[in-house]
């Protein structure tokens, strides 16, 4: 959503007319995931993309229907219907689309809650005789099943028959934390933005903090990074990575962390380094399950050296982790 809604507000401020194609579930396999938004103006131009390419042509026909006055209308594309792999559906999965009007006030609250860091759910009847009838709400507001994607930041179906509503949501960033202001901090810092994360660095040593050093992060803390975690908005989305790798710096921050609900957890160091650390935290009272829940060294093993290819490594370890993850919630220490 959030690649496509600075077009969609333009649009709608000029009194663009548009209609969406979002989709709303998967099976198997499929190019992208819900909540994966198309939109075709009234004047020809799409932005986004809901397939790759293999159904869009056929998404563009529904797209032009309603902007022709068709009602909103739930198109349903998979390997075992004829029609839709006629345009092309070879990855063996479906899909599920749902296209509709862009509706200019949607977009606008949408658009404010991104700039707000604040999570929004606007919440779409997709079948039954009420067909695209929505509502925009917070978490507090919705229900149960709705609250928890809003609050997740995540897109997908709920209910079902003439029930089925589909829940798409925008939520604050997550959290990138990086601890030492050193070259390899400034290349995770601007990854780190890249991959959607407002990225906060640290390092208790301020002439080396500075904006000038760190232009990619959103903001620029002097403080010791212990400190800074015990006070941090930290939960199961956010990422800590530790490149300090001195021993008065990594210890107390590791130990903080680990009271946290971090989705990741990694601190740099050569493989004897991490080895001397990891005694001297043992002998501190960590146990093994404390450990697994620390990659270190730090980022998937490829290799790297320069600081952008060390940025690319935690990147994708990130990555890879918070996919696969299970919540960590039975071994945050207190």
């Amino acid at each position: 959503m959030r690649e496509v809604l600075s077009t969609l507000e333009q649009w709608s401020r000029s009194g663009t007319r548009a209609a969406l194609a979002t989709v709303v579930s998967v099976e198997k396999s499929a190019p992208r995931g819900p909540g994966s938004i198309m939109a075709l103006s009234e004047d020809g131009q799409i932005v986004g993309s809901v397939t790759g390419g293999c159904v869009e042509p056929d998404v563009v026909m529904a797209a032009e229907e309603v902007l022709a006055g068709g009602a909103p209308r739930l198109r349903e594309y998979g390997i075992a219907d004829e029609d839709a792999f006629a345009v092309g559906l070879p990855c063996g999965g479906a899909v599920r689309i749902f296209v509709e009007a862009m509706d200019a006030d949607v977009i606008a609250r949408l658009a404010e809650a991104v700039r707000d860091e604040s999570p929004l759910g606007v919440i779409t009847r997709i079948a039954g005789p009420h067909v695209g009838e929505r509502v925009v709400t917070d978490a507090d507001t919705a229900d149960d099943e709705a609250a928890a994607l809003i609050r997740a930041g995540h897109s997908g179906s709920i209910g079902n028959g003439d029930d089925e509503r589909f829940v798409l949501s925008v939520a604050a960033r997550p959290r990138m934390y990086v601890f030492g202001a050193i070259d390899f901090a400034s290349s995770l810092a601007t990854l780190g933005r890249f991959m959607g994360y407002r990225v906060t660095v640290c390092d208790a040593r301020a002439p080396f903090v500075t904006k000038e050093r760190f232009p990619g992060a959103d903001e620029i803390v002097v403080a010791w990074p212990h400190e800074l975690i015990a006070e941090a908005p930290i939960d199961e989305r956010s990422a800590i990575c530790i490149l300090t790798h001195d021993a008065k710096f990594d210890g107390p921050a590791l130990h903080a962390a680990l009271k946290t609900r971090a989705g990741y957890i990694g601190a740099m160091g050569s493989r004897r380094t991490v080895a001397r650390r990891e005694e001297r935290l043992r002998a501190e009272g960590l146990t093994d399950i404390d450990f697994a829940r620390i990659h270190s060294p730090i980022g998937l093993g490829i290799s790297s050296k320069t600081p952008e290819e060390v940025a690319v490594a935690i990147g994708a370890q990130i990555i890879q982790t918070m996919r696969t993850r299970v919540a960590p919630a039975a071994s945050v220490r207190r």
